[in-house]
């Protein structure tokens, strides 16, 4: 009956737990005199640039998405794949920087995953 009961509470937490999203926006810069629009976001984590219209997946467990507003500039929006914060009493939650993914390991024992 009580692992029912965390598993009816986990699938709760996890049902509300939203990912954590950010924008970045590229704004037009002036060269020689010059308003030059940007033509690709430069991902702020590994410096990479995306062209317009791109998406992609870095290595810390964002989805990435370069757009192009109506005024011209451009737009990164990024969001966590792992879907947000999960408590489960007892555990330690790690996010596996492979899957993107919740693993759970044991307090008291770190090298033993939780039974979720």
């Amino acid at each position: 009956m009580r692992v029912f009961f965390s598993l009816i509470v986990l699938c709760f937490m996890l049902a509300t737990c939203e990912g954590a999203c950010f924008m970045v926006i590229f704004k037009p810069q002036l060269i020689n005199g010059k308003v030059v629009w940007p033509t690709k976001c430069v991902d702020k984590y590994d410096r990479k640039e995306h062209p317009i219209g791109s998406r992609w997946n870095t290595d810390e467990c964002m989805r990435c998405e370069c757009l192009k507003e109506p005024q011209g500039s451009s737009l990164m929006s990024c969001c966590h794949r792992y879907g947000g914060i999960v408590i489960v009493e007892g555990c330690k939650t790690v996010v596996n920087p492979v899957t993107c993914k919740h693993e759970f390991y044991r307090h008291d024992d770190p090298s033993k995953r939780c039974d979720v």
